[in-house]
């Protein structure tokens, strides 16, 4: 189940767009293998805050055992890791040494795990008659690199078990979620690997948490957008009324977004306007979620504007579609 698709982007650096061209590589291959498994949730480019700190996910699988990182690499040549696990890219026969994204995936993981750990009681229930509380401490954190088809890698029997070629990733994510069920089974004796295990419903309400929690970086470090200016109101009618009104219709037509509030998990929420703008209140705990919507066609942060109990957002590059209807 895709519970966050890959957000849309355009780069001018090619840097940047190679980069994102192997992120929606991959998310396509998940999208292939897990897109109509209830059992896998998969969330692409999830930007999670915790205090000071930052994690940028390329792609996270969460299943009933733990969750699976995974690091999306463009490489258009080859890569190299040696005996010490230190990593190069090779162009025109020349290396050039660049950090591991195993460590980064980890880092970014044990972040991830943290602000699990910070919301165990809203997120997973108790056990032996209600009075135990379930918790995070053993969960399994997974990571895989997933390297672009195009690119070669070089190392042999250094090459550790976590790097893979994209194509390769959705097998591997299978071979782990089938490891730990066995080992979590009531005839398994792998004590190691076993001991933590979520309920259907707890994965659900996780890959909720997570995918309110998510915060794109131009939303995060940029003001509030001033009026457009009308120089750019005539750019955008520049473009030919039918091709608008075809992308209105397309717009309006899409489903309410997948938002969830951030404490509980519940999509029991209504658009609400306070001192800082629009925010999503929840009826079941009474938190408050930020409400952030993104364009899908462009990846720009939007703006809401309300009619009656409808909200209609609107991004900088003039795309409109239904966010939020609230209920009577």
């Amino acid at each position: 189940m895709i519970v966050k698709e890959l957000e849309a982007q355009q780069h001018s650096d090619p840097l940047r767009r190679a980069g994102h061209d192997a992120e929606r590589q991959m998310a396509h291959y998940l999208k292939r293998a897990f897109g109509e498994d209830s059992g896998i949730h998969v969330l692409n480019d999830l930007r999670l805050q915790r205090g000071e700190e930052i994690a940028q996910i390329d792609h996270l699988v969460i299943h009933r055992c733990g969750v699976i990182l995974i690091e999306s690499k463009s490489v258009t040549a080859q890569i190299g890791i040696n005996e010490r696990g230190e990593w190069a890219r090779y162009w025109k026969g020349q290396a050039r040494g660049m950090p591991s994204p195993i460590l980064q995936a980890r880092r970014q993981g044990q972040l991830l795990h943290a602000l699990l750990n910070d919301h165990t009681e809203q997120l997973l229930g108790k056990i032996f008659l209600g009075k135990l509380q379930k918790g995070f401490g053993t969960m399994h954190v997974d990571v895989l690199v997933a390297i672009s088809d195009s690119g070669v890698i070089r190392g042999g029997k250094h090459v550790p078990a976590e790097v893979l070629k994209a194509d390769q990733v959705p097998e591997r994510v299978r071979e782990l979620v089938q490891y730990y069920a066995r080992a979590n089974s009531v005839f398994s004796l792998n004590f190691k690997d076993s001991g933590y295990e979520a309920t259907p419903a707890e994965v659900m309400g996780i890959a909720s948490f997570l995918r309110a929690r998510h915060t794109p970086a131009e939303a995060a470090s940029a003001p509030a957008a001033p009026p457009t200016p009308a120089p750019r109101a005539q750019a955008a009618s520049a473009v030919p009324a039918s091709v608008r009104t075809s992308q209105e219709r397309q717009a309006q037509a899409r489903p309410q977004p997948e938002v969830a509030c951030r404490a509980c998990g519940s999509a029991n929420l209504s658009v609400q306007y306070g001192k800082y703008g629009y925010y999503l209140k929840c009826a079941d705990c009474g938190g408050n979620t930020p409400a952030k919507p993104v364009c899908a066609a462009c990846g720009q942060p939007a703006r809401l504007s309300k009619s009656g109990a409808e909200f209609t957002a609107t991004c900088p590059g003039g795309h409109r579609w239904a966010y939020w209807t609230n209920p009577a």
